[in-house]
């Protein structure tokens, strides 16, 4: 009896490498705490939905609720209310609570713009939402802005930094390439289950 048998169909979600404008699905919704203020939060994740990143996932965006007063109030009420508009909810919908909003928005459709952010304090830079639109009948639109190879995150050794510097160690040679001992490893084709 086998293990499995392969299916592109079953991977996990791709990434997305460009910035862009993606049509996406609120695949995770959660209500929460920021851990230094307390203030009310919504963490989302999306799915893109068409185009060459189908599949792939931007993760983590969170947005704040800051009330501490009338003019952040105002900004809030604003950004949360951009999302939800975007997702076609019509005027006079009340919002009762953080938590009431992450139910609804659930498996919602909608057009976000996606931007390269900052680095963070390990230095690894992620896409960021920086906008949010009516789902864009003709797709999604990446903008070919990749992250930079200074800003790839893990890039070349899987996280490990070097352990005197801690700088990202990067690999000077092919290893898997002979070592020079002689020792040679030949694999047929017919070795190879694929």
């Amino acid at each position: 009896m086998s293990l499995f048998t392969t299916d592109s169909n079953n991977v996990f979600g791709t990434g997305v490498q460009e910035a862009g404008s993606y049509n996406v699905k609120i695949v995770k919704a959660e209500a929460g705490k920021a851990k230094n203020s307390g203030r009310e939060t919504l963490t989302l994740d999306y799915q893109v939905l068409d185009g060459k990143y189908q599949g792939g996932e931007i993760r983590y965006q969170t947005m704040t609720w800051i009330d501490d007063d009338s003019e952040k109030l105002k900004q809030s009420i604003r950004r949360f209310n951009t999302l939800v508009v975007a997702l076609s909810v019509g005027d006079g919908v009340t919002i009762e609570s953080i938590p009431q909003l992450a139910k609804s928005v659930l498996n919602k459709k909608l057009t976000v713009d996606a931007d390269w952010g900052d680095p963070n304090n390990k230095g690894n830079v992620y896409l960021e939402v920086r906008g949010y639109h009516l789902l864009d009948p003709e797709g999604s639109k990446p903008n070919g802005i990749k992250r930079s190879d200074s800003q790839s995150n893990k890039q070349h050794n899987g996280g490990f930094n070097n352990a005197s510097t801690g700088t990202p160690t990067t690999p000077t040679a092919d290893p898997f390439a002979s070592s020079g001992s002689g020792d040679t490893v030949d694999i047929s084709d017919s070795d190879i289950p694929f």
